[in-house]
């Protein structure tokens, strides 16, 4: 079911005159809302203006993007970083620029809709994309494999299993982190280190910046050769930048990461420890999401006030996905009254 909300969705929505729980969403740090992260990005707003209406390859640059930048590559541990105003245009960025190459580029299962653009061949399974990376591998160009580092299947983050069956040191790898920068890694700084040390002949990681980090922007993360190659494209030139408030707000945003990162882990555990049946749940250690296929139980939730993703994905003919998805934002009375439910649900 679709709910019409009139305001930014916190802990609590307001549902045809009800307040509800809400454990939906991506907002994993709980700062769409957050007080002192508020005030942070009016504060920089105030100084850099809502928006710069120029060409990061325009002849007057602003500093503030480089300085941005050069922190995000530290952190996540590349070598560059790129940014764009969305998640949606960095991953665009990245599989256009290596399909003009000339290279063969392949999905694995379950990867974003942002990576499969025309050209890219989609597979169902891993061992159809170890059969089509096989035959390829001996081009000219080398082969491409896309993925979700956090694809809610359970077949990537932690372990990527599925990825240590291929030839990496003979194949691209693009990951969409979208769903781990902020959260997962060391301190929050995503998988990049992780898929770094599968060694792949080459690494760019692409991500959103705008669901545990709080910021309308898109990032990619790389080698300086590789993310050079990307910053001199007509595709990058031509596109307007993220809100350069929003890039002082992730530098100056690190102490409120870091501890809302640690209400989040808390939240986690103490969910986890509630829980009479946790295998009820397709759950990926170290990640807030639990996703089930249960209709009794998502009614059962409802009834009870609980707000959650619901719905079919990645349009009206997708399976329906069922997840719970905890944040910082929650109280520990809230995930005591929602392990409540659960464990009465299943008796």
């Amino acid at each position: 079911m679709a709910y019409s909300i009139q305001s930014i969705p916190d802990r609590q929505i307001l549902v045809n005159g009800k307040s509800h729980l809400y454990f939906g969403g991506t907002s994993y740090l709980g700062l769409q809302n957050y007080a002192p992260f508020k005030e942070l990005y009016l504060k920089n707003v105030s100084k850099y203006g809502m928006q710069y209406g120029a060409s990061r390859k325009s002849n007057v640059k602003l500093g503030v993007y480089e300085e941005a930048e050069n922190d995000l590559a530290n952190w996540v541990g590349s070598e560059r970083c790129l940014t764009m105003s969305s998640g949606y245009l960095a991953s665009q960025l990245v599989v256009h620029s290596l399909l003009e190459k000339g290279h063969p580029v392949f999905a694995a299962p379950n990867a974003h809709t942002a990576l499969l653009v025309n050209g890219v061949t989609s597979t169902l399974s891993f061992n159809k994309l170890y059969q089509l990376i096989s035959k390829t591998i001996e081009r000219d160009q080398l082969p491409v494999v896309l993925l979700d580092t956090i694809d809610f299947s359970g077949n990537q983050f932690p372990n990527f299993d599925g990825l240590r069956k291929l030839p990496l040191g003979k194949v691209i790898l693009v990951g969409d982190d979208s769903h781990g920068i902020g959260i997962a890694g060391n301190n929050g700084n995503g998988c990049y280190g992780m898929l770094n040390a599968l060694q792949p002949a080459k690494l760019l990681v692409c991500c959103s910046l705008g669901k545990a980090l709080g910021v309308q922007a898109g990032a990619v993360f790389g080698s300086k050769e590789a993310v050079d190659i990307l910053e001199n494209t007509p595709f990058y030139g031509g596109a307007s930048p993220a809100s350069p408030a929003f890039m002082a707000t992730l530098l100056g945003a690190k102490q409120i990461y870091s501890e809302r990162l640690q209400i989040l882990e808390e939240n986690h555990r103490y969910f986890m420890s509630l829980l009479k049946n946790p295998s009820f749940f397709s759950h990926m250690e170290g990640h807030p999401t639990f996703e089930f296929q249960d209709i009794g139980m998502a009614t059962a939730l409802n009834k009870d006030g609980f707000v959650f993703t619901n719905f079919n994905y990645p349009d009206e003919n997708g399976p329906l996905v069922s997840r719970i998805v905890l944040s910082a934002y929650h109280k520990k009375e809230d995930i005591v009254n929602l392990t409540h439910s659960i464990n009465t649900e299943q008796g």
